[in-house]
């Protein structure tokens, strides 16, 4: 690009147009795991730099922060003890296991490129536009629809998970519950040394919520659904009121 632009101003040549190196895709995926590891490293240093983090040096604490950040995204190790987390770090630990790593990778989770495509369909709208648009390209509606149907699935196995194991585990504090279910289905491995304790029935969710999150229940259900053959008709389109 500089180079076009030294020779629209000192020689005849035209500028020509360069091509992307990284295509959108990669693009949003950098970005996305970038704030991600960002908003991850501020917030867990905030609320741990006198909690687990105490012992650390305030550079060390940065850089235990920041890897409980990546960590969490289905790393599976843990240099600081879980349990020793607060309540509020356990919630952004939550989130982040919940969108957890790249698509096309070995990581759990709805995929850091699901989160981004729902985040800017919903800013697209706020914005009254009929396109979702970044770095001068339109999202496919196919990928905005696949999105927002990986997420209502996980969430609904997630929401599901979770009510089964505050009925078998009544002992157990709900958010400790969620925090075991969210790491099993993101399949990050992390634990606040709750699973070992959990009742047969109770592992045995666990256990199913992992194999879940680690085939995807999307693709259990293409895989368990009638493909429908494609017809060469359309029905009229009408708008369904919401909100």
């Amino acid at each position: 690009m500089i180079r076009n632009l030294f020779l629209s101003f000192f020689s005849k040549e035209k500028l020509h147009h360069t091509p992307w190196v990284i295509n959108l895709n990669s693009r949003i995926i950098l970005t996305t795991t970038f704030l991600l590891l960002l908003f991850g490293t501020v917030f867990i240093y905030l609320f741990e730099y006198n909690g687990a983090l105490k012992e650390h040096s305030t550079f060390g604490a940065l850089i235990e922060a920041f890897f409980i950040s990546a960590n969490n995204r289905t790393a599976g190790f843990n240099t600081v003890d879980v349990s020793l987390i607060s309540a509020p770090t356990l919630m952004i630990c939550i989130f982040l296991m919940w969108i957890g790593a790249s698509p096309a990778s070995t990581g759990g989770g709805i995929k850091t490129s699901t989160f981004a495509i729902a985040v800017l369909n919903i800013i697209s709208l706020a914005k009254g536009k009929k396109r979702t648009e970044i770095y001068r390209r339109v999202i496919g509606e196919h990928s905005i629809r696949r999105a927002f149907a990986i997420i209502a699935l996980s969430l609904l196995v997630l929401g599901i998970g979770i009510f089964l194991l505050v009925i078998v585990e009544p002992d157990k504090d709900l958010l400790t519950l969620a925090f075991e279910a969210f790491s099993a289905f993101s399949t990050v491995g992390q634990s606040v040394n709750t699973t070992p304790n959990l009742s047969s029935a109770g592992k045995l969710i666990i256990i199913a919520m992992m194999f879940i999150g680690r085939v995807s229940m999307f693709s259990l259900l293409i895989a368990m659904m009638k493909r429908e053959k494609y017809h060469n008709y359309q029905y009229p389109k009408e708008e369904i009121l919401i909100n």
